[in-house]
């Protein structure tokens, strides 16, 4: 469902500054849009490539994000590479996501494409000589760089900012899914219909834990597939950095620490912000990012 890798494919590279280019490939899952199923990402090359950091933007970037200058912070020994998520910014056909994520199959081809685009991307760094893949990943995009990171061991460290997990409590706690919420009530789907499905979450979870990947275990509740809790037994703790809004709404603070404890509470750094403001911390929260990619 998930994992595929490739040695070689085919690419395109643009210089459009100095040191940066524009690398172009056809994402692994199509979806019959070519304008999305093409990856877009923006390399910041370095002449060492020893290290290099994969940037993940969060939801609803049309063009640039508060965060594309963080590009110009990571140090200079390591590169930057930062990529285009499906329908967004180059690759955006006019979709209304969330509408769109009312439709569980939907969701599940979403996180699956984003995942996999990843992944491609790693397979292209790789092929460009890189040998540390680091990934760090904001509000949404941590979501795909976390369940990136499960599925491939090939990523070194991991900072998630912004990130939750257990999609019950995101679905139905989150103002961000007002619509979702709109659409299941519509439907005579309740929380407490969520919640019995759920009960069935702590017996996938065992079976990740005994070495297999979620998308290896048969079951009929779609959105376990995307819970980024389902990918956390695969991660190692000490090669992760959270860092989350003390006042964030969006991401409730309970998805958090659920995550948290998830993935065996790795370094965790709370900042006095909530889920928009916290880009006002940016000088710190690189501070955070520089030093836990290169010294920890």
């Amino acid at each position: 469902m998930y994992h595929i890798k490739e040695r070689s494919f085919s690419y395109k590279k643009k210089q459009v500054g100095e040191d940066i280019y524009e690398l172009r490939f056809k994402s692994p899952a199509n979806t019959q849009n070519k304008k999305n199923d093409t990856v877009y990402c923006l390399l910041k090359d370095t002449k060492n490539k020893d290290k290099i950091c994969i940037l993940v933007h969060g939801l609803g970037m049309r063009t640039s994000s508060k965060w594309d200058e963080s590009i110009h912070y990571i140090p200079k020994c390591m590169g930057v590479c930062s990529i285009d998520l499906p329908y967004h910014r180059h690759r955006d056909t006019g979709k209304d996501l969330m509408t769109a994520f009312r439709d569980g199959i939907f969701s599940l081809n979403f996180f699956r494409q984003g995942t996999l685009d990843i992944i491609r991307t790693i397979d292209l760094l790789k092929n460009l000589g890189y040998r540390e893949i680091n990934i760090v990943g904001i509000s949404l995009g941590s979501f795909f760089s976390l369940m990136a990171m499960g599925l491939d061991r090939r990523i070194n460290k991991g900072v998630f900012l912004l990130c939750g997990g257990d999609q019950s409590v995101i679905t139905w706690k989150s103002p961000a899914m007002i619509k979702v919420r709109k659409q299941h009530k519509e439907e005579g789907i309740t929380q407490a219909h969520c919640l019995k499905c759920r009960s069935f979450f702590s017996d996938f979870l065992k079976t990740v834990k005994n070495g297999n990947y979620p998308y290896e275990i048969k079951n009929d509740v779609i959105c376990f597939y995307f819970d980024t809790i389902s990918f956390a037994p695969l991660i190692n703790p000490d090669r992760v950095l959270m860092i989350n809004a003390l006042f964030d709404i969006i991401i409730p603070r309970e998805s958090t620490i659920k995550l948290h404890k998830a993935l065996g509470e790795p370094l965790i750094r709370w900042l006095p912000a909530g889920h928009l403001s916290l880009s006002l911390f940016k000088r710190k929260i690189i501070s955070y990012i520089r030093s836990f990619l290169l010294y920890h």
